[in-house]
């Protein structure tokens, strides 16, 4: 059996083309991105998030076609917990070949979902009691944090997000930007908005 032959770097001239077009491409991003729009700085990190409008941008200008499969539904109505893992292909238009795949998670324990935000006024119809809960300063007036009782209105959008979650980590992929980008929203530093939200 004659031995598998070891992975090999391209050739000197070849290597550096492609190279020379990763950074072409790279540059080309950063002038057609908009920040605040297609990329932002979420406070606490270092580099630039990508965002849902920049994602489709990138797919648009690699000619790429995105489609999409839910790897993982778990959908418990009686206990109010939704879960989604979906996956993302990215395709040249023109002939169908698959470029990068990416994969976006999404669950309804996520603090975006699990919880919401009331003012004291609120808390009597509720029944709680002000001081187990947890609190944030609203400038005027202070907001105590509770168990969301609607999530079932939220469903769509949790398996919305883990779609937008997919796409993102697909076109990062096929841009070869994870060096420039990142998409990790979820590594909000505490110095940052509380339960920060997430676009779809």
């Amino acid at each position: 059996t004659e031995p598998t032959p070891h992975l090999a770097l391209l050739d000197g001239p070849t290597t550096k083309t492609r190279l020379r077009e990763i950074a072409e491409f790279q540059a080309a991003c950063h002038r057609y991105l908009v920040k605040g729009l297609d990329y932002g700085v979420i406070p606490g990190t270092q580099r630039p998030t990508l965002l849902k409008p920049g994602a489709e941008k990138l797919i648009k200008l690699l000619g790429l076609a995105d489609s999409y499969e839910i790897m993982v539904s778990r959908e418990d109505w009686d206990n109010g917990f939704f879960h989604y893992v979906v996956r993302c292909s990215l395709s040249t238009i023109d002939s169908g070949r698959l470029v990068s795949t990416g994969l976006g998670e999404c669950n309804s324990m996520e603090s975006r979902y699990r919880w919401r935000w009331v003012f004291q006024s609120e808390l009597s119809s509720l029944g709680l009691d002000k001081t187990t809960l947890r609190s944030r300063d609203r400038g005027r007036a202070v907001q105590y944090r509770v168990e969301n009782d609607d999530i079932y209105s939220q469903v769509n959008t949790v398996l919305k997000m883990a779609k937008k979650r997919a796409m993102v980590d697909a076109a990062l992929s096929a841009g070869r930007l994870s060096d420039i980008f990142t998409q990790d929203l979820e590594d909000i530093s505490a110095k940052g908005p509380d339960d920060a939200p997430e676009s779809v």
